[in-house]
């Protein structure tokens, strides 16, 4: 039997054709279905499955002999199920089972202790202070790059500067910014 007659007998359902076919392809299949199954039940219950699968893609007509054979075309249904199959089961696993009161007993604040964020209020205020007290035009470069996020190329079109000209200005209001922090900070404090 050819695979063309195969292919028309088992979307008859030929019984003949399904046993020829069984006898044939077994040996596929079960290499198949070894590479994902230890259990024989479970084995017994996913060749069921693959096969169910096989004859509804013989319905939809997706085998096609110009592209190759019936033992190819079978090798790959059968594996990509097959693959499906335990993605799915690997899915399920790795629900979670507990309930959203459960999630937030177990998670931990990683944000900063109180202190610390006083600290933080604190060496906020410092900066602050520190760029007020900066020239105007180091102010203004230290605002765009910062808190308006503009790019170096685009500080320097807003202030007719070049891109060197640009970098150079901010380093030194940087230099600035920074010796004057450090001024500030108690010398336990102070990181260089």
């Amino acid at each position: 039997m050819d695979d063309l007659e195969l292919v028309e007998g088992l979307r008859a359902r030929d019984e003949g054709t399904v046993e020829t076919f069984l006898e044939r392809y077994r040996p596929l299949l079960h290499h198949c279905i070894a590479q994902f199954e230890t259990d024989a039940t479970a084995r017994e219950d996913l060749l069921q499955d693959l096969l169910g699968h096989v004859f509804e893609r013989l319905d939809r007509n997706t085998f096609d002999p110009v592209k190759g054979s019936f033992g190819t075309w079978l090798y790959r249904v059968v594996w990509c199920r097959s693959v499906d199959l335990k993605r799915k089961q690997n899915a399920r696993r790795a629900l979670r089972t507990s309930t959203p009161e459960e999630e937030l007993e177990e998670q931990v604040d990683d944000g900063p202790e109180p202190a610390e964020m006083l600290g933080d209020r604190e060496l906020a205020g410092l900066v602050r202070a520190v760029v007020d007290e900066l020239p105007d035009a180091e102010k203004a470069l230290i605002r765009m790059r910062f808190l308006e996020g503009l790019t170096l190329a685009e500080i320097g079109r807003q202030q007719g500067i070049s891109l060197e000209q640009t970098k150079y200005r901010l380093r030194r209001a940087l230099a600035d910014m920074r010796g004057s922090l450090l001024q500030r900070l108690p010398r336990g404090e102070t990181v260089e």
